[in-house]
């Protein structure tokens, strides 16, 4: 309900033996602001890479998600990401789809992993999930970063040239930098 009391539980929870009750109790964290929470969630995140949970699974998304929104987390926009970012629409999630192949192509130029994409569609005041291209990729995360680089390119760029588009088509991808894997210990 918003109650920020609850920090020290959500805490704890981070240490379950759940992926997913560690993954509701970090963005919980994140949502009440829960400053104190950046170290455990920092901890929680090197136990999945220390479990081999692979980078785009929602545990791992969610938690970067909270360090991102506690302040501990600044992801890496390169500068054609962002001017291309939506401005029309305050609400607006993401990048119009009429540039997702430029973003896909800044975002790897600057050794970015693109991890996966969302698309909305923006009608009426309103923000509705559009179904994407129904691709689906699996990165093989013990191969050296630039290949996964230039893998999560090359399977972008096919879901880039099957992409639904429109002005009110907007596309979200998710994306991690080499320090995602490696974060400071």
């Amino acid at each position: 309900m918003g109650d920020p009391r609850c920090g020290p539980a959500l805490i704890g929870l981070l240490d379950s033996d759940n992926p997913t009750v560690r993954e509701w109790a970090a963005m919980a964290l994140a949502s009440l602001e829960i400053d104190d929470a950046i170290e455990p969630l920092r901890r929680a995140y090197r136990a999945c890479l220390e479990r081999a949970t692979p980078p785009d699974w929602t545990e791992p998304v969610g938690i970067r998600w909270a360090l991102t929104e506690l302040g501990a987390r600044t992801p890496v926009v390169p500068p054609l990401t962002t001017r291309l970012r939506a401005t029309a629409a305050d609400d607006a999630p993401g990048w119009p789809s009429a540039h997702f192949t430029e973003i896909i192509n800044d975002l790897a130029d600057h050794a970015q992993v693109i991890l996966y994409s969302q698309f909305w569609r923006v009608d009426a005041g309103r923000t509705y999930g559009v179904s994407g291209t129904g691709l689906d990729w699996e990165l093989d995360w013990t191969a050296p970063w630039e290949h996964l680089v230039e893998e999560s390119r090359t399977w972008s760029l096919l879901e880039a040239s099957e992409a639904p588009t429109g002005s009110n088509i907007f596309v979200a991808p998710t994306w991690i930098d080499r320090t995602d894997l490696h974060p400071e210990r």
